[in-house]
């Protein structure tokens, strides 16, 4: 595994250093970003990709452009903030712990950054490019409605939305916040659950001051999701904004195009239960690589997939062997797979998802509907933005916090779901196959995505 700090990169390309937040669903935008303006630039721009030791041993073997190299700074999580066990635990060392070793690392390259792109989550990276004078892009790796829903958050003091008093219908969670610009009407369960910590949400709001000293604003959306925030955003900003989405999503989309496994999957047990599968027959389940559900809320939805009798392929970090044992023939039970592969095989008509961010947009290019289970954060938003606005979904339970969802209503909402002849179930296919479609076109020779790949490139060779 390569590192900048010893070994130098091509002396003519501009250099540019690029840090994530270090979790899979940041790394994997960032990545994905990186590769696009590194190809894009045809060698013009080097960028040093920075990671945890922990993230190198990871990534590190992966296969990239020539003009990216990776860098390695110490794991700088303590022990006790697990990834998953104490969420907030994790996010408060990152922001305290990582900043000093990355500037570290900084005064060890050979070279000084044209650029620094770091993920809005690490706000010290604008201090640190600020110190020494460099250029900072921030990438914000949840939707542009999230980030407007912070960035006017003020707005939810001043309506009394915040903070959240449950007891009162007006200002608790059935009241509707409707005032933000570019955001659609929602009621307040509905906005990122951290507004109902107040400790939480004031940590977390410190990111946003940082965002004012950037050059530009790296968004991983997809502008057909999301158009009215980019109109509304974009009269009011004084920074560069750039939305570059999920290329590599798509175009994996468009390689399967629901036909085909990956062929580097073929030896795989999921890729070869999936092709014995009928069409449109499998309901994928996935609560993303981060977070969990409860393990009595797994069971619940266990026994439910079982009581439903729809096939289903589940996805799970923790006791994989003894659900598959509850499972039985039913469905399978995996530690991981390819996601946007699997949602693309012809046998997958529906998913179980979490709705993180990532997730989201790969149901979106796949054209798959979505049973909404999200879990905290900016998963509650999207999940409405899924049932609500984009009408290709169904939620699972109506609230975040309602406790256990039982096996019985999961039977239920299943086979409802996976019944492809009833009335509701062609709607959303329809919905999901014409939002699949409009996004398209976005990837397409001339479109957004490469028009904002270009020109964020080219801002980085005039300016460096």
């Amino acid at each position: 595994m390569d590192s900048a700090v010893d070994k130098p990169a091509a002396a003519a390309a501009c250099q540019v250093v690029a840090v994530p937040y270090p979790g899979r669903g940041h790394i994997n935008p960032m990545l994905n970003l990186c590769k696009a303006v590194a190809e894009k630039s045809s060698g013009g721009i080097h960028i040093t990709f920075v990671v945890t030791e922990e993230w190198l041993g990871l990534i590190g073997s992966m296969t990239k452009p020539p003009n990216i190299s990776f860098a390695a700074i110490p794991n700088v999580v303590p022990s006790e903030h697990v990834r998953g066990g104490d969420v907030f635990g994790f996010a408060m060392a990152v922001l305290t712990h990582m900043g000093d070793p990355f500037e570290q690392l900084l005064e060890q390259l050979r070279f000084r950054p044209a650029l620094i792109i770091a993920d809005a989550f690490l706000p010290w990276a604008a201090d640190v490019a600020g110190r020494r004078n460099i250029p900072v892009a921030l990438l914000w790796t949840m939707s542009a409605s999230v980030y407007t829903f912070f960035h006017h958050f003020d707005l939810l003091v001043q309506n009394g939305h915040y903070p959240v008093e449950s007891s009162s219908v007006l200002n608790g969670l059935d009241g509707m916040v409707d005032y933000i610009p570019g955001l659609a009407p929602s009621r307040v369960t509905d906005l990122p659950s951290i507004i109902r910590d107040q400790e939480k949400v004031s940590a977390f709001l410190k990111v946003q001051p940082q965002q004012s000293k950037a050059k530009y604003l790296i968004f991983t959306s997809i502008n057909h999701l999301e158009s009215h925030v980019f109109d509304a955003f974009k009269q009011k900003v004084a920074f560069s904004i750039y939305n570059i989405g999920p290329a590599t999503s798509f175009f994996k989309s468009k390689s399967k195009s629901k036909s085909t496994t990956d062929k580097n999957d073929t030896d795989a047990s999921y890729s070869k239960w999936l092709d014995l599968q009928s069409p449109d027959s499998v309901l994928y389940i996935s609560s993303g690589s981060f977070l969990s559900v409860s393990a009595s809320q797994m069971d619940e939805i266990v026994a439910g997939l079982n009581k439903s009798c729809v096939r289903f392929l589940l996805v799970t970090r923790n006791e994989t062997n003894r659900l598959q044992e509850i499972c039985g023939d039913k469905g399978l039970v995996v530690e991981w797979c390819d996601q946007m592969s699997v949602l693309c095989h012809p046998c997958v008509g529906g998913f179980w998802s979490h709705c993180g961010w990532n997730s989201t947009k790969e149901a979106v290019l796949a054209g798959v509907p979505v049973l909404a289970f999200p879990i905290v954060m900016d998963q509650l938003l999207n999940a409405k933005m899924i049932v609500e606005d984009w009408g290709i979904g169904w939620r699972v339970k109506r609230e975040e916090f309602d406790g256990l969802t039982k096996r019985d209503d999961i039977a239920d909402l299943v086979r409802r779901f996976m019944d492809l002849e009833s009335p509701e179930r062609k709607e959303l296919t329809r919905n999901a196959r014409k939002l699949r479609e409009a996004c398209e076109t976005e990837f397409a020779d001339g479109g957004s995505f490469q028009s904002n790949v270009e020109e964020f490139a080219e801002s980085i060779l005039q300016h460096r």
